[in-house]
């Protein structure tokens, strides 16, 4: 039986990736190395083992903390390494500041325990723990307290506290390209918050902020094809801006939000393909809202080309 997280071979393409959502009782969803999640039938994968076994290498070296090049994002990570079919080694990777001391707390019964206290230079990985997926639901809440600092600099930084609960249908969400440890990993950025959808406000929210004075009602129901190109926008009354891509997102945004609070069960943005900056920009913001969007795929390419992305709401 395949389930989330199970790694998948595609039987009519060369390609792997992980079950990142079941989409109904033949057909999940998988993510690949692009962290797209493509929809594909439960007869057309099979499942595979990870290559990176926990004791397969008999000259492995003792853990021990690591550098790595400083071509990576900036910020504090954790990451989810996988090394078997269930079991995780967890790490935690300083790439924000010369120095970094981290407390690391978990909360059980409105008590929190320290766990670790971790100092970390800059570019350096340090082993937090190990756990297993099989055991997720015992997981317990983190409580991050950062303390980045430089040895010299003109301005202190303040300590930056970060909480994280789990949760099973959004953290195979996270499942990307690892850059500190060159291989893909479920990875969570610590040092800033991932924007949350507040749904308790989203009904009432004036989606006509900034541009309903140009005759756009973000309250109603939006069109199932909703073209960003400028020009289109322009031609369709959303009016004007000097910031053009900024433009393009907010009104993605708004109209993302209508949609879903209208109960879409989907609906499609065309955002060309010039050099796929857009299109990039909208996908990592669909990733990062699992509580709206169920998946996401290339539009329809006889009608769209690759220049259309098709959304499926929750």
């Amino acid at each position: 039986m395949i389930q989330l997280g199970d790694k998948v071979r595609f039987l009519n393409e060369n390609m792997e990736g992980i079950v990142t959502s079941l989409l109904g009782k033949n057909q999940i969803g998988v993510t690949v190395d692009s962290d797209f999640e493509i929809p594909v039938l439960i007869s057309e994968v099979v499942k595979i083992k990870f290559e990176d076994k926990a004791g397969n290498n008999p000259k492995a070296e003792p853990a021990k903390p690591f550098r790595v090049a400083t071509n990576q994002p900036l910020g504090i990570f954790l990451a989810f390494e996988r090394v078997g079919e269930t079991d995780l080694t967890i790490h935690v990777h300083n790439n924000l500041s010369e120095h970094a001391t981290i407390l690391v707390y978990t909360k059980e019964q409105a008590v929190f325990h320290l766990e670790k206290s971790m100092y970390l230079e800059r570019d350096e990985t340090k082993q937090l723990g190990k756990t297993t997926l099989s055991s997720f639901d015992k997981w317990l809440p983190y409580q991050f307290i950062i303390l980045p600092y430089e040895s010299v600099t003109v301005k202190t930084a303040n300590s930056v506290t970060t909480s994280l609960q789990f949760n099973a249908k959004t953290f195979y969400n996270f499942w990307k390209h690892c850059a500190f440890l060159n291989k893909q990993a479920y990875v969570f950025r610590l040092d800033e918050e991932v924007e949350k959808v507040d749904f308790a406000k989203l009904k009432t929210k004036d989606f006509a902020e900034k541009i309903e004075e140009k005759g756009i009602d973000f309250k109603a129901k939006p069109a199932s094809i909703i073209d960003l190109h400028y020009d289109a926008l322009k031609q369709n009354g959303y009016g004007t801006a000097e910031d053009i891509t900024a433009f393009q997102m907010d009104v993605f945004a708004k109209t993302l939000e209508a949609a879903f609070v209208h109960h879409m069960p989907e609906i499609i943005f065309i955002h060309g393909v010039g050099n796929a900056y857009l299109k990039n920009k909208i996908r990592t913001y669909l990733s990062k809202h699992p509580e709206m969007v169920l998946n996401f795929t290339d539009a329809d390419i006889l009608q769209f080309g690759s220049g259309a992305t098709l959304v499926r709401l929750k």
